[in-house]
């Protein structure tokens, strides 16, 4: 049974990758309805155990298993760790979140050896990406979603749960959007509105500028090569629409809400400080929201910790032994990884995303369209890891970011059978 499981073990991943905006949905509903244990993270949780024991029984890889033994090692160590600091009472909430963080890990190296070329493809993200935008437009246009913000800023994040989660989704999907766009007609047209109404209507800067970085960067790259084929008539046709949508952008930009959060936030730091915005301000306040203040502050308390701490983390809770006092994270992963589960467990976390890296980098590529808009994407999943966080920490945006990964390794690698994949 658990070998016939395995072997379409493919096949319902692919339904369990189609299944993350509802199960995104159900936790944004539950969680507003002050429902604190939610079916995603159980579906989510269930998943990471038997892709855990996929990878460990049914893929015969000897590098691989060396990696899951020394995972499994950091996982009893931060165990141990946090028993000694802290005592049972924080062991259920510290647990939730190494596995939480860690899951990423898991399911990159799953997509890694599942991927096939007649199931995972930029097409599943394509129809993916429309179901968000579908459960975000809706319930923005009817005015019956949620607010993406508590207090002062505005925003609509349809049903559900953050704002910052679903941005990010968005934002690092859109630039392999664009690949599965081969002409434009009244379809793509109307998906092409609907994105700027959502994108600019969720309130946070991150899907506005992902959104204009991205089409920014294609928009030139095909006047560059149009230029270079001296196809000046396709130019004028393409630059046309171009100069239309810049200029009308000035009249209907004041108007989004990413645009009046803007100046709320300014107007907010013009208060603070008796009118004075430093330098300081724009960069810790509007740049990284208060990260870098909240990085200061775990810093110290990295520092002050034990050597045991220092080596396999400092954990989400102070030395209280109750989850009722807890350290707020950076929200900028590489950092939160670090601190929160120290020198060896960020080795751990970020071993595969260099092995993945690196084989995606091994081959010599040519810019094209396609090219151009998967290294965009994993340029912007890097980006967004540092300025908002939980691209990497996060289960809802982590696994978005192992398919991309999953999807550019296996493209440029060769392998002998489906086996060898991790060799």
């Amino acid at each position: 049974m658990i070998k016939k499981l395995f072997k379409n073990y493919e096949k319902i991943f692919m339904v369990f990758l189609y299944l993350q905006p509802f199960l995104d949905l159900s936790a944004g509903v539950m969680l507003h309805f002050n429902i604190n244990l939610t079916i995603s993270s159980v579906i989510r949780i269930l998943f990471m155990v038997v892709s855990f024991i996929y990878l460990i029984f049914y893929i015969k890889n000897k590098k691989l298993n060396i990696y899951l033994g020394c995972l499994i090692l950091y996982f009893i160590m931060f165990i141990t760790t946090v028993l000694i600091t802290k005592g049972y009472p924080a062991l259920f909430y510290e647990v939730k979140n190494l596995i939480t963080t860690y899951y990423f890990v898991v399911i990159t190296f799953t997509l890694i050896c599942l991927y096939k070329k007649t199931l995972f493809n930029t097409k599943n993200l394509l129809i993916i990406y429309i179901i968000y935008l579908i459960c975000l437009f809706i319930p923005n246009v009817f005015n019956i979603g949620f607010n993406s913000y508590y207090e002062s800023k505005i925003g609509s994040v349809g049903w559900f749960l953050s704002a910052n989660s679903v941005g990010s989704i968005l934002s690092v999907i859109l630039p392999i959007l664009l690949i599965n766009i081969k002409k434009i007609n009244i379809k793509i047209i109307i998906l092409g509105l609907i994105n700027l109404y959502v994108i600019f209507g969720i309130g946070t800067k991150v899907p506005p500028l992902a959104f204009i970085l991205v089409i920014g960067i294609n928009v030139l790259y095909y006047v560059i090569t149009l230029i270079r084929k001296k196809e000046y008539k396709k130019l004028s046709i393409i630059l046309l629409p171009v100069i239309i949508v810049f200029i009308a952008s000035f009249f209907i930009f004041p108007k989004t809400h990413f645009y009046k959060n803007l100046v709320i936030h300014i107007n907010y730091l013009e208060k603070k400080d008796n009118g004075k915005i430093t330098t300081w301000h724009i960069i810790d306040h509007f740049i990284f929201s208060e990260r870098l203040s909240f990085e200061e502050k775990t810093r110290k308390a990295y520092n002050k910790s034990s050597i045991l701490e220092k080596a396999f983390g400092i954990g989400y809770i102070e030395n209280y032994s109750t989850d009722k006092v807890r350290l707020k994270t950076v929200e900028m992963d590489y950092f939160d990884v670090f601190y929160r589960h120290g020198i060896f467990g960020f080795i751990i976390f970020f071993y595969p995303l260099v092995y993945v890296l690196k084989g995606i980098l091994s081959n010599k590529y040519k810019l094209n369209k396609k090219t151009l808009n998967i290294g965009l994407s994993i340029i912007l999943i890097f980006i967004l890891a540092l300025f908002q966080g939980h691209i990497f920490v996060n289960p809802a945006n982590s696994i978005y970011v192992a398919l991309i990964l999953a999807l550019a390794y296996n493209k440029s690698m060769v392998f002998k059978n489906e086996k060898q994949a991790l060799i």
